[in-house]
């Protein structure tokens, strides 16, 4: 069997590659895992062989990144050669005109399993690509408090047996919130509830999970509004429909969700899955679990929200000299080697969970891309409350239809700027 040929050495001349972002992002003295340790080897070996350096550092807030990179390229000294965007901030990077497209380049392949496919379906625009990002952590899943499952009378891994047999619904959802609110003294009020409310959240995980959203991009390229659709209609006044009952519960402090599911206030607890990591063995004693957000009826599969960070490129750099930047951001955003089997990403997972569920059955769910979805609505999110909607059904102000209908205008006319550049 004829070895290995080595990659050729690629000599990039002494390149120093910057990401312009908003914190300083630095190699850590004491390594946490065997996995870090082998990570950084190889990055130090990769600049050593191919004669370049990369950093990340805070050049500007979240906010501030597509002023640096506008007055810096069009003065002709881009800050940095690849420029961090805040999720908010895609579309206007997007929709720049500074961007390189990074479909043109043959340093990197957009179709490896790494890169966000649902991002570069966003930063795109027909064959061109002017953003793209690692695979990130999905958002508006499900954690939920296995002691108050069983106090309620419920097996602890019903909700993994009805995401695995694809019986997580939104008819399962509500039958299952009215066993876990209980009022367990009889005094007429409830001890326990099923759900810690927060509408904002929970109608943008109900409108995704029916197959809509609130903002799409129709054939000819241009943003509209989705929020109109039958799919978000539905969405909204099945929210209204659990508002109306007395299942949930909102914490006291306006940013206490976390704290109360912690403290078992409520058996379920809509969140990003980052969050995980809050809930250690000390800070919540209870075991707990992770499903994604149950299906509605007009959704074929379940849906998973992210709002991944895109990285761009500026145009103003010479095809050779994006090359090299590209050439670099590939070999630094690389797997591990020695982890880079398709099911390594699990290893790092599995201290952060209870049980392997979560990982494995849950988490392997999100990554797939056939259900990974980013949220459009955050190209106008800057000028609009994309969630006044239902604000005003869940605070009683207004009719589902009533509350969509008093947003068409507003909506309207952003979209119009967007789709104007």
């Amino acid at each position: 069997m004829p070895a290995e040929t080595e990659e050729p050495v690629r000599d990039l001349g002494g390149l120093v590659v910057t990401i312009a972002s908003w914190a300083d992002i630095k190699e850590p003295e004491e390594k946490k895992s065997a996995q870090e340790e082998a990570l950084w080897e190889y990055r130090h070996e990769m600049m050593e062989k191919h004669n370049f350096g990369f950093e990340e550092l805070a050049l500007s807030t979240w906010d501030g990144t597509l002023e640096l990179m506008s007055t810096s390229v069009l003065a002709g000294d881009p800050a940095a050669e690849i420029f961090r965007f805040n999720a908010n901030y895609n579309g206007s990077a997007k929709e720049s005109g500074l961007a390189y497209d990074l479909a043109s380049l043959d340093s990197i392949d957009l179709t490896d399993a790494k890169w966000s496919q649902s991002l570069i379906e966003m930063m795109s625009d027909g064959d061109k690509v002017y953003g793209l990002s690692l695979f990130d952590r999905p958002k508006r899943l499900i954690f939920f408090n296995k002691r108050l499952f069983e106090e309620a009378g419920l097996d602890p891994e019903l909700l993994y047996d009805l995401q695995a047999s694809g019986d997580w619904t939104w008819d399962a959802f509500m039958e299952i919130s009215e066993k876990l609110t209980r009022d367990t003294d009889n005094d007429g009020i409830n001890d326990t509830y099923a759900l810690i409310m927060n509408q904002t959240v929970f109608a943008q995980a109900a409108t995704f999970s029916n197959g809509s959203s609130y903002v799409a991009v129709d054939e000819n390229g241009d943003y509209i509004n989705n929020l109109v659709s039958p799919e978000s209609m539905a969405a909204l006044e099945w929210c209204a429909d659990y508002w109306a009952t007395d299942f949930d519960i909102r914490p006291e402090h306006w940013n206490g969700h976390k704290d109360l599911f912690m403290s078992g206030g409520a058996a379920m607890y809509i969140g990003d899955e980052w969050e995980s990591t809050n809930f250690t063995q000390e800070a919540m004693p209870d075991d707990w679990g992770m499903v994604v957000f149950p299906k509605g009826p007009a959704a074929d599969n379940y849906v998973v929200v992210y709002n991944e960070k895109a990285w761009v490129i500026p145009n103003s750099y010479t095809k050779e000299e994006a090359e090299d930047i590209a050439f670099a951001l590939n070999l630094w955003t690389e797997p591990t080697p020695g982890y880079d089997e398709p099911d390594s990403w699990m290893t790092a997972q599995y201290p952060v969970y209870r049980d392997p569920r979560a990982v494995e059955e849950t988490l392997v769910i999100a990554r797939d891309p056939e259900v990974m979805l980013s949220d459009y609505a955050l190209f106008i999110a800057s000028k609009v409350r994309t969630s006044q909607a239902a604000e005003d059904v869940y605070w009683n102000r207004a009719t589902p239809a009533e509350a969509v209908e008093a947003q068409v205008g507003i909506w309207q006319a952003e979209l119009d700027k967007l789709n104007a550049k």
